[in-house]
């Protein structure tokens, strides 16, 4: 198959994937997409209120044990992969005579997949701090994880812990 035929199946392959990521329309309560509505099927009554705040939180103190600095991991959203597959396809289809243009086409993608994959990696990395914290009322440890902020916290120094919605997160006293 000529050149061009190559690139324009790779190009029309990666499309193909990109509108399979593609949003349908604003996502209901429960994270699903709607439906698609015209003006003429909107309900004519307004739409119910939305439900009550849900931002209760649980707060607990404690002792600063020990701090140490962590990288947190970066994404895998796909897109690096998916970016360095196409550019690679190409760039081995462009350097491939004849059959050999569809071998440096696969190997190409492949190659840049891996290479893209590993890229966003490490272009999302995060620098962090494990904070381990002995909690007043019981004198358990525990170990929360959060980005690095201004804030530098010490071996002794007095702490809340603020737990809500599956997160915690580490506040310094005022007045310490």
């Amino acid at each position: 198959m000529p050149r061009r035929t190559w690139i324009a199946w790779i190009l029309v392959a990666c499309l193909v994937l990109l509108a399979g990521c593609a949003s349908t329309g604003r996502d209901d309560e429960d994270g699903r997409a709607g439906e698609p509505t015209s003006k003429s099927e909107e309900p004519a009554q307004p739409e119910r209120p939305p439900s009550p705040p849900r931002n209760e939180k649980t707060v607990r103190f404690g002792t600063v044990d020990s701090v140490r600095p962590v990288t947190l991991p970066g994404k895998d959203s796909g897109a690096g992969a998916l970016v360095g597959a196409v550019v690679g396809g190409i760039a081995g289809a462009e350097a491939g005579k004849g059959r050999g243009s569809a071998v440096g086409a696969v190997i190409g993608t492949v190659a840049g997949g891996l290479a893209g994959a590993a890229l966003e990696d490490h272009l999302t990395r995060r620098e962090a701090l494990e904070i381990i914290v002995e909690l007043d009322n019981s004198g358990e440890l525990r170990a929360i994880t959060q980005e690095t902020t201004a804030q530098a916290f010490e071996r002794g120094e007095r702490v809340r812990l603020v737990t809500g919605g599956g997160v915690t997160r580490v506040e310094k006293l005022s007045g310490d």
